[in-house]
């Protein structure tokens, strides 16, 4: 399609129109916002003792800040389906409150009897209009496609877990490891006697030290019984090569000194 000057200058027109009408709506938007915020901080007054007004500014702006905060979430953040329909939700039920709280704020000031839903109303559900702001961004958090993507994900890892655990068992049942139970057994006695031996030798040791201060009789009287009998006898025989006299065989013998 050719562009012609009459063309552009009415896309442009029309480009300008848009702008204007969304600035226009914006600016209505938020008067509307700012008069609902007026009301709800009147009617909180009237509920709350002077000292709790502060709390009382910051459950407004939850609620006004969710009026403007849902309309961007359908828009630019919101995925089709439950998640989506979700938020078109909750925004018609706030805007219904906000609304409400206009209209109860109102009665109270013109002295009007209120009927008896909207006296339940601003008994019961005024005061908890915070917590309703912070469900609705719960839900659409919980209903956002990333968060159910990571809870598909932890499912399957935990289902892939359980499978694991049910198949060891299964494969401990039909694998003959008794042979190597045995041998683990084995090793650990093993281990469990070398360590109960030694922590009995180390006292026996040290007292051998503290006799006399030889060496010898401490590794002495280490040794079993039996043991030591023997080195005792084998030390005292005298060599097979002494004679009696203490000299060698078929050395001469010394003459007796005048």
């Amino acid at each position: 399609m050719t562009t012609t000057v009459h063309t552009a200058m009415k896309d442009n027109s029309r480009r300008a129109l848009r702008g204007l009408a969304v600035g226009l709506g914006l600016i209505a938007y938020a008067g509307g916002l700012l008069y609902a915020g007026v009301r709800s901080f009147d009617l909180f007054a009237r509920t709350l003792p002077a000292e709790l007004l502060p709390l009382a500014v910051i459950g407004i702006l939850a609620l006004e800040l969710t009026a403007i905060g849902l309309p961007l979430a359908i828009h630019y953040w919101t995925a089709p389906g439950s998640q989506r329909m979700a938020a078109m939700g909750f925004y018609v039920v706030d805007l219904a409150l906000i609304a409400a709280n206009a209209i109860l704020d109102s009665a109270h000031n013109a002295g009007d009897v209120l009927p008896g839903f909207m006296a339940a109303y601003g008994t019961y559900a005024v005061p908890a209009l915070p917590i309703f702001v912070m469900v609705t961004w719960a839900t659409l958090w919980a209903l956002d496609p990333a968060s159910r993507e990571a809870d598909m994900a932890d499912t399957v890892r935990a289902a892939t877990f359980d499978a694991m655990l049910s198949q060891i068992v299964e494969e401990a049942k039909s694998v003959d490891i008794a042979d190597d139970v045995r041998a683990a057994a084995a090793e650990r006695a093993r281990a469990i006697v070398g360590e109960t031996l030694g922590r009995a030798r180390r006292p026996a040791l040290q007292a051998g030290r503290m006799v006399g201060g030889h060496g010898y009789n401490a590794e002495a009287s280490a040794l079993p019984a039996g043991m030591s009998a023997d080195m005792a006898q084998h030390e005292a025989a005298p060599s097979p090569a002494a004679g009696r006299n203490g000299t060698r065989k078929g050395a001469a013998a010394e003459p007796p000194k005048g």
